[in-house]
């Protein structure tokens, strides 16, 4: 799985959320699920490790760098916005632009660069940040890239808990940048978890 280390030269930020029941899953530890011979949330680890800071929000058992800065949402388990704000919080020394991703898209490095290279491509003095949609056009709120002075603004203005991702961007300018194929796609079923194996390995035995 590669990286979008450095794509279009963007200073940013990564958080990155491992929460989650996987309850479609059976309960597993999502992070962790094995795709392909690594754990599923190599990927997104991998997308951003040109960040200059990376945090991850939750609790894993999936080995993580060593450089990682690793907080908990507080409460445990009140969703990813409040996950998106501790994560927030935990960057002492900001960039400017902030990377969030879920800890289930095995796409995430096609996602990222999609991301950066809209970013260096647009007038990114005038929006506040760039989210990848699905085929319909729909936002994936955690395949975007944010600009952290609105971000902060938002969450200071909002109670994160249990908040949904589409209300705490409420009043932002996002661009949406369509997928070049199924980068967008994430796993929260096994249905999800075989077609991305297939994907992966064409040629493995169903």
């Amino acid at each position: 799985m590669d990286t979008a280390a450095g794509q279009a030269g963007t200073s940013f930020d990564a958080v990155v959320l491992v929460g989650g029941r996987g309850s479609r899953l059976g309960g597993v530890d999502k992070a962790a699920l094995d795709l392909g011979g690594h754990p599923l949330v190599d990927a997104s680890l991998n997308a951003a490790r040109g960040a200059r800071t990376l945090v991850v929000v939750g609790r894993t058992s999936a080995p993580l760098p060593s450089r990682a800065v690793l907080t908990q949402e507080e409460p445990a388990g009140s969703g990813p916005a409040a996950g998106f704000a501790r994560g927030l919080t935990s960057i002492t020394d900001p960039a400017s632009w902030t990377l969030l991703l879920g800890c289930d898209v095995p796409g995430a490095g096609d996602a990222v660069r999609r991301l950066l290279n809209a970013s260096a491509a647009g007038a990114v003095a005038d929006v506040d940040g760039f989210v990848l949609t699905d085929a319909d056009g729909r936002a994936q709120w955690m395949l975007g890239l944010y600009r952290t002075a609105s971000v902060r603004v938002a969450v200071d203005a909002s109670a994160a808990t249990n908040l949904s991702m589409r209300a705490l961007f409420t009043g932002l300018d996002l661009v949406l940048v369509r997928p070049a194929g199924p980068e967008w796609h994430d796993i929260d079923t096994w249905a999800d978890h075989a077609a991305w194996t297939e994907r992966l390995d064409p040629q493995r035995p169903a």
